[in-house]
């Protein structure tokens, strides 16, 4: 959201696919220690949501890393599954809504299932979604 959206000037954390796992571990806790970040300041908590369903593509290319991002469907579909209130996960959904000129509740549901894997849609997720798309439609659908 930060990297590639933009939506806002900082994040808690950075969501990462990395291998080897046990070895980059041990890296990021000593980054951690050194820096004095949160232990969990780089995660793999998305690694269940990461599926050849998402469109994936580099966004920065270095010698050594290469930065990927998904894009705002894949993004929003990943958002609304992982539906963690009291994060800023409902803010950026409704930035991807609007990133995305979303107009019916149906269109967010389609992209949940476009993206997420059936065993990931937990009953949580459609209370999420709903409540996202509520905030969204009044803000942004009902004042135009």
């Amino acid at each position: 959201m930060t990297l590639v959206f933009d939506a806002r000037d900082s994040t808690r954390d950075i969501d990462a696919i990395f291998h080897p796992s046990a070895d980059m571990r041990k890296i990021i806790n000593s980054m951690a220690i050194d820096y004095d970040l949160p232990s969990d300041w780089l995660n793999d908590a998305v690694k269940p949501f990461i599926t050849d369903k998402l469109t994936i593509r580099p966004h920065i290319k270095y010698s050594n890393l290469i930065v990927y991002s998904v894009d705002a469907e894949s993004l929003l579909a990943m958002k609304l599954a992982s539906a963690r209130f009291g994060t800023s996960d409902m803010k950026d959904s409704i930035f991807l809504m609007k990133h995305l000129n979303i107009k019916t509740e149906k269109e967010i549901f389609d992209i949940i299932d476009k993206f997420i894997e059936p065993f990931l849609r937990r009953p949580s997720v459609k209370f999420f979604a709903i409540e996202a798309f509520q905030q969204y439609s009044h803000e942004y659908i009902n004042t135009i």
